[in-house]
């Protein structure tokens, strides 16, 4: 028992000497620098507050990931959801900005108060946004690295700028 012991913590320390010696390493410092100019462009999107502009920087996040980041059939199948939900909040995006109108006749008969959040309907388009913001928060816990996390962290900020300037959308179009 005490030889597993002291071979598992053999390998621990190897881990732990290895990630030193990455995290010490140029590429890792090139790393570090390409991650933090996707993070400011991530938090200029986020500041144009143009929900399309950040729903299809989202969507090219989503396709990049789903081509060489996923590593498992759950990741890749719950990517291809995000991908199918945000395709579908486009399209209530497009029904609520190119006809408002139609949008509140629609809406109005087929939501019910408890169907709402913040006196607002809970479409497709909500639901994305809540479900993907989740989806991020779960992936924060994830073995990712720091810098990985921060650029999750900013994505889940900008959901939450996508849901801002939905809402907002939304008020207007029903007289709210």
């Amino acid at each position: 028992m005490a030889g597993l012991i002291d071979e598992c913590l053999s390998h621990l320390n190897r881990d732990l000497e290895a990630k030193a010696h990455l995290l010490a390493s140029q590429a890792y410092r090139n790393q570090a620098g390409s991650i933090y100019e996707t993070l400011d462009f991530l938090r200029e999107v986020a500041g144009t507050r143009d929900i399309r502009l950040l729903l299809d920087v989202e969507r090219l996040i989503l396709k990049h990931s789903l081509q060489y980041d996923t590593n498992s059939p759950e990741e890749k199948h719950s990517v291809k959801v995000a991908l199918e939900q945000l395709e579908t909040c486009l399209t209530c995006l497009d029904s609520l900005t190119r006809n408002p109108d139609g949008y509140r006749e629609s809406v109005e008969p087929t939501y019910s108060p408890k169907a709402r959040e913040a006196g607002l309907p809970l479409d497709a388009a909500r639901e994305f946004f809540r479900s993907h913001a989740t989806r991020l928060a779960n992936n924060l816990v994830s073995k990712a690295s720091t810098l990985e996390k921060t650029i999750l962290r900013q994505r889940k900020d900008n959901v939450a700028v996508m849901r801002d300037c939905y809402a907002e959308l939304q008020r207007s179009a029903l007289g709210l």
